[in-house]
Order: C-alpha cells, then sequence, then structure tokens
C-alpha cells in the first residue's frame, strides 16, 4: 500500500466500514495502525439476535434492527449485511410472516463475509426468498420463471457483460427454471419436492444434462460475469460507483476467483486498495436512510426506549428506505437519489425529531448533549469556532466547507432575532443551542456523504 495511514484516511475507513467515529475513535485506529484495524474490522458476527416477541410490527420490526445496528461491536458485518439486504431485495409485503423475514436477514448476516456460493445457497433455500420469487410454486407441471430469471438478472451475471454482450438467453432462463422446479416449501422451511422436480435433459452455457439446482448455482458462482458483478457492487457501495470494465474490477474479480468467492477476502482488498483513498472514494458514497440514522444516533451516544418504539423504524422509511420491505427485487436505488428535494427534507425532519427526545419516561429514545462539548470545567474556554469544533469532532465530520462552518458558527452565537450575542454557556445553551446544531450539522451537504 502507498496511502498514507493518518486521520483523514483513518476516518474514511471507519466511516465506510461502520456508522461512523468520533475523533477519539479516529485518533485510536491511527495509533492502531492500519493493518490491525483492518482486522479489527474484519472479524465477522455472523449471530443474529432473536425477534422478541412483542416486536409484532414492521415498524418494531425496522426499529429492533436499527437498534442492533446501534449498539453493535461489529459494524462492518452490520453494514455489509444491509448492502445484502438490498443485493437480494425480498419485502415483508409479499412474504408476510415476520419470522421468515427475521430468518432471511439472518441468514444475509452469517454468511455476509463469507463465500458467496454458500451465502448463494442459502438465499435460494430461504422460506422467505422461495415465497418472494415464487420458486415454492415452480414445478414440472407448472413451471414459474420468477426466481431462474432473477438469480442471473440481479443476483449473480447481471443481464450484460462488461463488453455488452448477453449473460444468458430467454432458452436459457426456462433451462434455469426447470433446475429448480420442486424446490419448495413444507412448514414454512425448505423441502426438494421429487416427484415435482423436472428430470429431463436441460442445457444451459453449453452443457446439457439432467442439471438441477446446485448444478446451477455452480456455474453461475463460476462464471466470469458473477465474478465481475458482485466485486463491482461492493466496490460501487464501499468507495464510489464503478463500471464493469474498469480495472478495478478486473483486480477485484481476479481474487474472487482465486479465492472461490471469499467475500471478506475482496472487501479486505477495498480497503486495502490506494484508491479507496482517493479524493473521488471519500466524496463518492452517499449515506442511505438506515446508515445516516444508526450513524446519528452512535454518534449521540443516544439510547432508544424498550419496546422499540416504532417511531425509529418509521424514521428511515419516510427517509426512503423502509427496512425489510424493499420497494421491488430491485432494491432500492442508491447514490444521489437518496438525497432529493423530499429526502433531505425528510432527513431535516428526522433531525429536528432527534434532538427533541429528552424525556427518559415519555420519548422514544434520549441522549445528552452537553457531552459533546467535553468536561464541563472547559466550556468556559469555547468561544463559537470552539462549540462547532467540539460538535464536528463528536461526529468524527473532519471534511466541512468553510461556508458551512461559518454559518454554523453564526447559529451559535445568535440570538432569538438571528443577531450575534454574547456566547454563554450553561444548561439552557445545551438544550437549545447544541441541540440545534446537531440538527443543522445533519442537513448540511457533508454530512450525507460517509
Amino acid at each position: 500500500m502507498s496511502f498514507e495511514w493518518n486521520e483523514d484516511n483513518a476516518a474514511h475507513f471507519l466511516n465506510r466500514s461502520g456508522f461512523g467515529a468520533s475523533q477519539k475513535e479516529i485518533s485510536q485506529a491511527v495509533k492502531r495502525g492500519f493493518k490491525k484495524s483492518l482486522s479489527k474490522a474484519m472479524k465477522p458476527s455472523p449471530k443474529t439476535k432473536k425477534l422478541p416477541k412483542k416486536v409484532e410490527t414492521l415498524q418494531k420490526m425496522q426499529t429492533w434492527w436499527i437498534d442492533g445496528m446501534v449498539k453493535t461491536k461489529k459494524p462492518l458485518t452490520d453494514k455489509i449485511t444491509l448492502f445484502w439486504h438490498n443485493h437480494f431485495a425480498t419485502a415483508i409485503s409479499k412474504v408476510g410472516k415476520r419470522e421468515l423475514m427475521h430468518q432471511h436477514v439472518a441468514t444475509l448476516r452469517t454468511h455476509a463475509l463469507g463465500n458467496f456460493g454458500d451465502l448463494l445457497y442459502a438465499v435460494t433455500v430461504d422460506p422467505a426468498m422461495l415465497i418472494w420469487l415464487d420458486n415454492k410454486d415452480n414445478t414440472a407441471g407448472g413451471l414459474n420463471e420468477n426466481f431462474g430469471r432473477e438469480l442471473m438478472e440481479i443476483f449473480t451475471t447481471g443481464v450484460f457483460d462488461k463488453d455488452g454482450n448477453e449473460n444468458y438467453t430467454e432458452q436459457e432462463v426456462i433451462e434455469v427454471a426447470r433446475a429448480f422446479t420442486g424446490w419448495g416449501l413444507s412448514d414454512n422451511e425448505f423441502l426438494f419436492k421429487e416427484n415435482k422436480h423436472d428430470n429431463g435433459d436441460k442445457t444451459f452455457k453449453g452443457v446439457t444434462g439432467n442439471l438441477n439446482g446446485d448444478d446451477i448455482l455452480d456455474m453461475l458462482v463460476a462464471d466470469p460475469a458473477t465474478q465481475r458483478l458482485i466485486p463491482a457492487k461492493l466496490w460501487s457501495y464501499f468507495a464510489y460507483p464503478i463500471e464493469l470494465d474498469d480495472p478495478i474490477v478486473t483486480e477485484l474479480a481476479a481474487i474472487f476467483a482465486n479465492t472461490n468467492g471469499d467475500i471478506a477476502a475482496i472487501v479486505e482488498a477495498i480497503f486495502s486498495h490506494d484508491e479507496f483513498y482517493s479524493e473521488a472514494a471519500k466524496a463518492g458514497h452517499v449515506k442511505g436512510p438506515a446508515e445516516y440514522i444508526v450513524g446519528f444516533l452512535r454518534q449521540l451516544d443516544a439510547k432508544i426506549a424498550k419496546g422499540y418504539p416504532r417511531d425509529i423504524g418509521e424514521l428511515a422509511a419516510d427517509c426512503g428506505q423502509s427496512l425489510f420491505n424493499p420497494p421491488s427485487v430491485f432494491g432500492w436505488d442508491e447514490g444521489l437519489a437518496w438525497v432529493g428535494t423530499s429526502g433531505l427534507l425528510e432527513r431535516a425532519r428526522t433531525a429536528d425529531w432527534i434532538i427533541e427526545q429528552r424525556d427518559k419516561k415519555k420519548d422514544d429514545l434520549t441522549f445528552k448533549p452537553e457531552k459533546l462539548l467535553g468536561k464541563k470545567k472547559q466550556w468556559a474556554t469555547l468561544d463559537a469556532a470552539g462549540v462547532v469544533t467540539s460538535v464536528l469532532e463528536a461526529f468524527g465530520q473532519r471534511t466541512i466547507a468553510p461556508t458551512t462552518r461559518a454559518a454554523l458558527e453564526a447559529y451559535v452565537v445568535a440570538d432569538s432575532s438571528g443577531f450575534p450575542s454574547e456566547l454563554v454557556i450553561d444548561d439552557d445553551f445545551i438544550d437549545t443551542k447544541v441541540r440545534g446544531l446537531i440538527a443543522l450539522l445533519g442537513v448540511t451537504p457533508e454530512f450525507q456523504l460517509a
């Protein structure tokens, strides 16, 4: 590696491998060094907590997931689980059962940093997926092509290769569907139904024989198109959007091929790549709603109330990302689509809602804004610039435009009429100005980037 392991690059790494970091955490990472910081981040946390019985609605399920991400000690596992949730987009709107959606996300988490072939198989036999893409109804006597088509179009090869050639034909969609006949459900568990399976010869990728679903999955994992698409999507998620013919994809595809689809090896290569620390990469990722809210709450050290209040789950949905319920098999449109006019307005409302949470007994979450200014005995030494710096450092927000900083500093000393006034840091200042400063930071252009 030729990039320098300094505070700017450490902050970038912690932002992309997790949900943000404070200045203290950034300094610790620099002291620890890159290799140890990378090793620490890469350790998986594959287990998913059981869904409490009291979590009976979609909104509470969403709060439960957000709460888990806020509290996680392994943010990379949680963050890449979000990635797979969008890649293998499956929604409760059709699946219907909360237990199956919980099981689906648990499956994604278990294999999030494992082997792609294992993940693909686990998702294929996942009850929620079998319902979502109708393969439970795919039989020799009644072919259903939905899963077979999306397996290739979205989950593995994509429609076109890097040169614009089609990766599969319509006849191959039919052949794949035939191979997966009988892969169904019994009592909400996967069951291969031999009497529903088509045992005739099928031709796929030039191979003819009595191919079954396992054969198809193996062939798709080994397909060079899959070996380019998955690394390209991972780079686009962690760094910046990239095309299939980019030389970086060629590098990562070789790692996929040489490791038989080791997801952790690909992710580690991304975080170790010089280009990952480029200016293009640092400005190349817009936080998704869940990422935005989780990072916000983690940096505030906020505590979510017991019982998983539904309002918190609804925040991400209002901002455009309804967890457990993506809009279609294609998932959510990411990047700048997150921060259109309506998206930014909802983020402003979300930030305002968060800062108004005060009462431990009545409100959905609480946090202590005074913590952002450091020790109380030091408050008297702070001017407007010092207050803004303290809040920015608490959020690990190292990149801020001079005009944005000037606006934040002006807000700190503005009276109720907007005119400059004497700065007095007391309980009232903490409860109004610091909370207000947090909300303003939450809608700055810089804060939308991770």
